[in-house]
């Protein structure tokens, strides 16, 4: 290990800093940029900038960058910015060719001095190194934080004096560092284990990484057979880290996922239990390769949920509860099943999903689908038993129809979870009556500026309910003692702009503005509930007219038949 600073880091002519693809991108955001600057601010004397860690690569003039590629990219960046900042200045004593030619590109060579990652190379080299003028769109979210951290690297430097500009420069160029240089991927691998995997802030993904590598090294009979394994894992891990910054679902959740999979939603903790499995393996390397392919493949998984065009998955995405469906899409995806067999499983996945949300309460749904999580080979058939169970079997009565059924109908739907989610379907369900599919309205486009009206206002009107178009709100039958102000059939989508200007009006109002400029059919229905369209009144009748009829199309489209 040799302690030296960047600036000599950096000045080797004939040597070049290239991040492998196996690695993490750029994943610096606001908070770490602005803590780099605090640091540099309020540094006095000398700046510790942290341990290095690189491999040889074939070419002798490339370094591979194993560990703190973070930190030497973002060390990149700053110069970039520094030099763009300083070189319209006057009165600037330090030579600002050396910053361009020791940290940013060879000059002789033309060449960077940093490659990042392949996939984000082409963007770093037009945003950081030669800072085209043409903007192009970031693909990614490394591409994104790279931008950001330049722009706040910009803006700060503008707002900077000169000399505490300069003061910064010397700092980081002459900040101290650790780093060690190894020959082979093998050493580089036990050497990043075990630095890492001592309580520093990895994430668990980086972790199982580390630790796989270092089971390689441990496990091999020989050197070719280890350089193989590893070559096989880095390159699994150069497309689950091209994945990770495409897909929105967090790395650590992928990997816990992908290890319920395979093991059920009661897994043990995933790091401690998947240690031990690779331990008690009878062939160590074999597993270590199944288990990592299999994590490449959920990752690939996560990327085809998130962009599926199948109306059930988009629909699982609006009921937010994904962590229960994750587990069986990458299960389906490892057994490689049909297209048909795919939209049964989403439909099912949906079906289940919307019930358990509905219910809500202690009862978990998890344990009744573990066994087909863990157990069960043959999807169609899984799927099968499951339909049945939830028809015929006392221990899924939970999420039965009846149950399904009744608590929709009670007089508290009010604030379930699901209640725009059910509004919606029924939505649905009315434009398919009117306008056959393909009519669509997104999920996103309907509930991004509704509100759930109250028919019958939860304040009456000046508290004669009878006289402004509303039933008795007291009584045997009343409104609220009967609990139909919070039934479903007395809910209704609606725009907030639009419930707040009605309010508690009376109903013949209220009536007139429900569909006007306004394409809900589950308000322009309102008057078909109504006993007296020539004198509207809407009591708990015309609330459980609606109720039924929504109960109805409840059974329509959460029907176990058609799944």
């Amino acid at each position: 290990m040799e302690v030296t600073n960047i600036k000599t880091l950096f000045s080797t002519r004939n040597i070049r800093f290239k991040i492998p693809a196996y690695q993490r991108s750029y994943s610096w955001g606001k908070k770490q940029i602005n803590q780099f600057l605090d640091d540099l601010r309020q540094a006095s004397g000398q700046y510790y900038l942290g341990h290095f860690l690189f491999e040889k690569s074939a070419d002798e003039s490339t370094l591979l960058l194993i560990d703190g590629q973070q930190r030497l990219t973002t060390c990149v960046i700053f110069f970039s910015s520094l030099y763009n900042a300083l070189k319209g200045r006057k009165d600037v004593n330090i030579d600002l060719e050396d910053i361009q030619d020791y940290y940013i590109k060879d000059l002789r060579k033309k060449t960077q001095k940093l490659e990042t990652v392949d996939d984000d190379n082409n963007f770093f080299i037009d945003e950081i190194i030669d800072r085209i003028d043409i903007v192009s769109t970031p693909a990614t979210r490394s591409q994104e934080r790279i931008r950001q951290a330049k722009e706040i690297f910009d803006t700060t430097f503008t707002e900077t004096t000169t000399e505490e500009l300069i003061r910064w420069y010397h700092l980081v160029e002459e900040a101290n560092i650790t780093h060690f240089i190894v020959d082979g991927k093998v050493q580089a691998a036990q050497i990043f284990a075990f630095q890492n995997d001592r309580g520093k802030p990895l994430s668990n993904l980086e972790i199982v990484k580390s630790f796989l590598m270092l089971q390689i090294y441990l496990c091999s009979s020989h050197e070719e057979e280890s350089e193989a394994f590893v070559r096989y894992l880095e390159n699994c891990f150069s497309q689950i880290y091209a994945k990770i910054v495409r897909i929105h679902v967090k790395e650590d959740d992928v990997l816990n996922f992908y290890w319920r999979s395979r093991k059920g939603y009661f897994a043990d903790d995933t790091i401690s239990s998947m240690k031990k499995e690779v331990l008690k393996a009878e062939d160590k390397l074999q597993y270590i390769k199944e288990f990592v392919l299999g994590l490449q493949m959920a990752f690939q998984t996560v990327e085809k949920i998130e962009n599926s065009d199948n109306n059930y998955v988009k629909d699982l995405h609006y009921l937010n509860n994904m962590a229960l469906s994750y587990p069986f899409f990458i299960k389906a995806d490892r057994l490689q099943i049909s297209e048909q067999t795919f939209n049964r499983l989403a439909h099912f996945l949906e079906n289940i999903t919307f019930r358990s949300l509905l219910r809500g309460g202690r009862a978990d749904v998890e344990s009744r689908l573990n066994h087909y999580l863990t157990k069960e080979n043959d999807m169609d058939k899984g799927i099968n038993e499951m339909v049945w169970l939830l028809k015929t079997n006392g221990w899924w009565g939970y999420w039965s129809d009846r149950e399904m059924h009744r608590i929709i109908g009670n007089g508290w739907f009010y604030q379930n979870r699901v209640d725009n989610y059910l509004l919606w379907k029924y939505e649905l369900y009315l434009c398919n009556e009117n306008h056959p599919m393909p009519h669509k309205v997104t999920f996103a486009d309907l509930i991004r500026n509704e509100s759930i009206e109250h028919i019958a206002p939860q304040t009456p009107t000046d508290g004669n309910p009878v006289a402004n178009g509303y039933g008795e709100y007291e009584g045997g039958n009343g409104i609220v003692s009967g609990e139909w102000l919070n039934s479903v059939g007395n809910l209704m989508l609606i725009s907030q702009s639009h419930n707040s200007s009605i309010g508690n009006k009376p109903f013949t109002e209220k009536l007139a503005s429900y569909g006007k400029d306004n394409l809900l059919n589950q308000q322009k229905e309102i008057v078909s509930f109504v006993s007296d369209t020539a004198c509207p009144v809407w009591d708990s009748d015309a609330i459980k007219r609606r109720r039924d009829k929504i109960i109805h199309a409840a059974k329509d489209v959460w029907s176990l038949d058609s799944i």
